[in-house]
């Protein structure tokens, strides 16, 4: 018998688009919103940013010479002009922000609104805010941290215009040696940026308070220093081929023995891996080279291994002048690429007189789903995405901070499918889920805009 009072059967959504809330304005919520628009033409987007702009690290962690990477914001700008979408910036989701608590430019604070209110009022909210904070390092555990030394991510920020750091007075006069901590890509963009000179930094979108303190710097020697070896380290292959090509600045090679065991396993074909040989005949090339044309009155860079920073040594004015590392050793096979480290307990100074630490980006929980992180915070417990009912997660916040854009996609696609696949799909769900329990027919009949379900 036919009966009204059955809701109908959503197959395709006819009803009531899909509403999803996107939280963060990366690659990786813009990539999962474009995945999702595309797949459901009935979907509806709304993307929250703590930032009055979108786009965030494609926008603000990029280095200025690195425009090609930015070329993603293209595809960005067309999910944005779509009437499906809606960017809802200056607003924080889940909790206080880095600009609420006195961390971020003074006067600036965006709105806060609940995860739990987003949550009640969209179908599906995908968590996409990456990792935007520090991980600890050791170092800085002395009891003051002297000035000079600051975080590589607020200092790529600040020379980026990133909002939260335009309040930062990076000082670039006090002598010629910086060092970087850390062995990703982001410690060899600082390193870039330190060294490229004016002629370079000039034709980029480089912001012009940070090119007038650039154009001031007395740094000519900047190491680049981390704490396992070559094999362990994160930076890609093109970064450092880069930094080595630099006009007029000369790269200083670790000495013999850092190389020596990975030489030793070269011609083992399953040692290492493509991408680590091109890195070792890169190094020896490049140390062969410097050999012959070493040229100690311009300006340098090293890549330095096994050392890890055990404090920061300041002068009369608490302003860094050296940075104490402990020697250390690889605990295991010099090639696997997650082999440890240990102290030998012999100690190296260096002077620095600029200090930026890149050891990596840390999570931070949103209040009400902290069960659902990993220990240490820096990631979210997922299934193909999806964390929970009508919760997801994409990019940095669901496989933790690594990785470039590219990743990013294909994980937001991921995620988006499982959306797609999982959340919301009314009648269609419910059969998929109780398959052959079921013991219906179901006949639609259009009367009018109404649906009717028989169910015998």
């Amino acid at each position: 018998m036919w009966s009204s009072e059955v809701p109908a059967p959503m197959t395709s959504r006819a009803l009531r688009p899909l509403s999803v809330a996107i939280i963060g304005s990366g690659p990786a919520g813009f990539y999962t919103a474009y995945r999702l628009m595309d797949r459901l033409p009935d979907a509806m987007v709304d993307m929250y940013e703590k930032l009055p702009v979108p786009f965030g690290l494609s926008r603000f962690g990029v280095a200025p010479d690195h425009p090609e990477v930015k070329n993603c914001q293209d595809k960005f700008d067309e999910v944005a002009a779509s009437t499906r979408f809606r960017f809802i910036g200056n607003t924080m989701v889940g909790g206080a922000s880095s600009f609420a608590n006195g961390s971020g430019t003074p006067g600036f604070k965006p709105n806060v609104v609940p995860l739990q209110v987003v949550r009640g009022n969209y179908d599906a909210v995908v968590l996409a805010y990456g990792a935007e904070s520090d991980k600890t390092l050791a170092a800085a555990a002395t009891t003051t941290t002297p000035t000079g030394v600051m975080s590589a991510r607020a200092f790529v920020g600040w020379y980026n215009g990133h909002p939260e750091f335009q309040h930062l007075e990076p000082d670039l006069t006090a002598g010629e040696h910086a060092v970087v901590v850390g062995h990703g890509n982001v410690a060899l963009d600082v390193a870039r940026v330190l060294l490229a000179g004016m002629v370079t930094l000039r034709h980029t979108d480089i912001t012009d308070r940070a090119l007038s303190v650039l154009a001031t710097s007395t740094i000519r020697n900047v190491r680049v220093v981390g704490r396992r070896g070559p094999a362990q380290a994160a930076f890609t292959n093109k970064e450092v081929r880069e930094l080595m090509t630099l006009p007029g600045v000369t790269y200083v090679p670790p000495p013999a023995d850092v190389l020596a065991p990975l030489l030793d396993r070269f011609q083992d074909k399953t040692a290492l891996s493509r991408s680590q040989k091109r890195l070792l005949q890169l190094l020896q090339k490049k140390q062969q080279e410097q050999q012959q044309h070493d040229d100690h009155r311009r300006p340098s860079f090293s890549l330095d291994f096994l050392l890890s920073p055990s404090q920061f040594i300041a002068d009369a004015d608490n302003h860094v002048q050296a940075v104490e590392f402990d020697r250390m050793h690889l605990d295991g096979d010099p090639v696997n690429k997650h082999t440890s480290a240990r102290p030998t307990g012999q100690i190296l100074q260096v002077p620095a007189a600029a200090v930026f630490v890149s050891v990596g980006y840390q999570t931070q929980p949103l209040a009400g789903i902290e069960h659902a992180y990993n220990s240490s915070g820096n990631r979210l417990f997922h299934d193909l995405g999806k964390v929970g009912s009508g919760l997801y997660a994409a990019g940095w916040i669901k496989r933790g901070p690594i990785g470039v854009i590219a990743e990013t996609m294909y994980d937001a696609f991921e995620t988006a499918d499982t959306v797609n696949d999982n959340d919301r799909r009314g009648w269609d769900g419910v059969q998929a889920t109780l398959g052959s329990a079921l013991n219906w027919h179901v006949a639609e009949r259009e009367l009018g805009k109404s649906h009717m379900l028989a169910v015998l």
